[in-house]
């Protein structure tokens, strides 16, 4: 009955199978892709710098006004709102959800050793082919797992343009009440707590880049424009503060910077270092890397945008923090050091668990090693049995426990061959479009819209899609939420060229494809 018993134990003992009898395990996404107050990339090279910066807006209202300071005057671009998505999905954690589950195999072999004790050689030989035959089922399932012109005459306008949706204007000024004036007639209300801001950069001799927005929605809604890029010298690389401080008792930045070495900063925190890795020519195969739903260790820059403002920079680090109002005090000034890999690494509730079990169900076998070792050197010890088994098994959920508590963990979400399903619907989207009988940008446009507010977000798509029971998914598997137009992983533009229009998709990596 004992055997009978321990036979069943490991016919029932869990094992990871894959759900739709497939031999892909899912990959695994973040759940939740939390935007930071403030998300900036700095490109530092030979004295000059490049800033790109994302800010959101909060509050009712449809004009926004953005004071931008700066050590020198700069050229003043338009970023792609996909700029950061991209940055982000490059950069993001590497998450463990798939653990090889080693306990079970000790498991079984600690049972083994239990019933080869004392058994004659017939019996010995039936349990091995018991287990042979078991081995043969479960190890498959084991091994897949318009601005005012001043009146202040102490005032320089420096330049003025349009930039994307901002108007934007570099001025610069030796007197802060002068400059404060000339914000004030211009439409920029500062706050009483910015004029020890504004005066400090004054003595300091910096420019301000100033631009004005207009949203259509008045409500409360947190708005996100494209960002802004500016490019100036500078000695030293640096992320403006002072102003932002004025008004913020806390800020969630998170700075991407690009440069000769890795990047450090007071109040932040290293999350990634690397050295990234520029292809020639970038890879456009449909069944390459860029399309695998995994990162490798060396993010390559294929985004063509971000290939251009930053190609060349050695070392790439992604620095974040949560800083307080006295942390605002002062500019983000970066220094460069030695160049030390920083790996950011999260475990999904279940990886965690399995690496957990791994650990403690190995020190148990060890821990019985250790006791069989004693016992045949010393019997005098058997009298002790029980307690140091008892001793040893809470240890080892012990050890257990505070694996799983000390592992970094996160919320994950499953998908399954997502470079591949991205590609299929995204072919789908296309050959919808195009069937649309839409000719030219602005109508396309609205059928994109049509497509993607379908209330059941659930279209068929193609013929062979029908046939084989396939339906089109307008979610992006990379990023989360719905495919938009934007130059970001798994999402598309709309572009005009030579009279045609032409739908663009980018991959896992930010590359973009117009044939797929």
């Amino acid at each position: 009955m004992r055997l009978t018993a321990l036979l069943l134990l490991l016919v029932f003992l869990p094992v990871a199978a894959l759900a739709d009898g497939g031999f892909f395990p899912p990959s695994a996404f973040p759940a939740k892709i939390t935007i930071p107050d403030q998300q900036a990339l700095i490109c530092f090279s030979n004295g000059v710098e490049r800033l790109v910066i994302e800010t959101r807006f909060t509050g009712p209202g449809t004009n926004f006004a953005w004071v931008v300071p700066l050590p020198s005057q700069p050229v003043v671009e338009e970023a792609t709102i996909g700029l950061f998505p991209t940055l982000q999905y490059l950069f993001q954690p590497k998450i463990t959800h798939s653990v090889t589950p080693f306990y079970k195999v000790i498991l079984v072999l600690i049972v083994l050793v239990y019933l080869l004790r004392k058994r004659t050689l017939g019996e010995i030989f039936a349990i091995l082919l018991l287990l042979f035959v078991l081995a043969g089922l479960l190890l498959p399932a084991l091994a897949t797992a318009g601005m005012a012109v001043s009146s202040a005459q102490s005032v320089s306008v420096l330049d003025r343009k349009i930039v994307g949706i901002f108007e934007t204007a570099t001025i610069a000024s030796r007197d802060a009440k002068a400059l404060q004036y000339w914000l004030s007639e211009n439409g920029f209300s500062l706050s009483t707590n910015a004029e020890p801001a504004i005066v400090s950069y004054v003595k300091d001799g910096w420019v301000f880049v100033v631009a004005k927005i207009r949203r259509d929605d008045a409500g409360f809604e947190t708005s996100t424009p494209h960002p802004l890029s500016f490019t100036f010298k500078t000695d030293q690389a640096v992320y403006p503060m002072r102003l932002t401080g004025a008004d913020n008792d806390s800020l969630k930045v998170e700075l991407y910077v690009f440069g000769p070495a890795r990047a450090e900063a007071s109040h932040f925190k290293v999350e990634r270092c690397t050295k990234p890795n520029y292809p020639n020519p970038p890879p456009d195969d449909q069944h390459g890397l860029a399309w695998a739903p995994w990162l490798p260790e060396t993010p390559n820059i294929v985004h063509p945008l971000l290939r251009r403002w930053v190609e060349g920079a050695p070392v790439a680090t992604k620095l974040v923090a949560t800083l307080s109002a006295s942390d605002m005090r002062q500019d983000v000034w970066l220094d460069w050091t030695t160049f030390a890999e920083k790996k950011n690494h999260l475990f999904s509730k279940s990886g965690a668990l399995t690496t957990a079990l791994n650990w403690a169900v190995g020190l148990l076998g060890l821990g019985l090693v250790a006791i069989y070792l004693i016992l045949f050197f010393d019997e005098t010890h058997k009298a002790k049995l029980l307690r140091l088994l008892g001793t040893m098994v809470t240890g080892c959920l012990i050890v257990g426990g505070l694996v799983y508590l000390c592992l970094p963990k996160t919320a994950v979400r499953l998908v399954k061959m997502p470079g591949i399903h991205m590609r299929m619907h995204l072919s789908d989207f296309r050959n919808m479009l195009y069937q649309s009988g839409a000719t030219n940008l602005m109508g396309f446009r609205a059928q994109a819209s049509l497509i993607l507010s379908d209330s059941t977000n659930n279209l068929n798509a193609t013929t062979w899609a029908q046939s084989s029971n396939w339906q089109i998914s307008l979610n992006n598997y990379f990023l989360g939420g719905q495919i938009r137009e934007e130059d970001s992983p798994g999402n598309y533009l709309l572009r005009e060229t030579n009279g045609t229009v032409e739908l663009v998709v980018f991959d896992a990596q930010g590359a973009e494809h117009t044939e797929f």
